[in-house]
């Protein structure tokens, strides 16, 4: 904040119970917190978010990226994951920053879908 900070973007939020103490625990701040929303893409990419980036990815997500059996199908369930992160956070935080995974921006496209009006 001293030098100039006038929101916060989150890493992507996988564990909503993480922001909410993020929130809580930065809230005297009073500054607007968007939270980063990021479609996995299969297996390999939640266990990459964990392990190199140190990104908490909760395990029943793991598992349902894990049953994937298809490319395709990886993605769709990528898909659903984040949007089931967006109805989580929206009603939390100042809004969402969608990230398109490797260039795929039919992904985040499909992931937009879930905003509408706050209400």
């Amino acid at each position: 904040m001293e030098a100039g900070a006038e929101y916060v973007v989150t890493q992507p939020v996988f564990d909503l119970k993480l922001l909410e103490e993020f929130i809580k625990r930065t809230e005297q701040y009073k500054l607007p917190i968007v939270a980063g929303i990021w479609p996995l893409t299969s297996f390999r990419n939640a266990e990459f978010m964990i392990h190199e980036l140190r990104v908490p990815v909760p395990e029943d997500y793991c598992e349902r990226m894990r049953r994937a059996e298809t490319a395709e199908s990886a993605r769709a369930e990528g898909v659903a994951i984040a949007r089931e992160m967006v109805q989580q956070v929206r009603h939390i935080t100042a809004g969402v920053q969608l990230s398109a995974p490797f260039g795929r921006y039919e992904m985040a496209i499909e992931v937009a879908a879930a905003l509408g009006p706050k209400g």
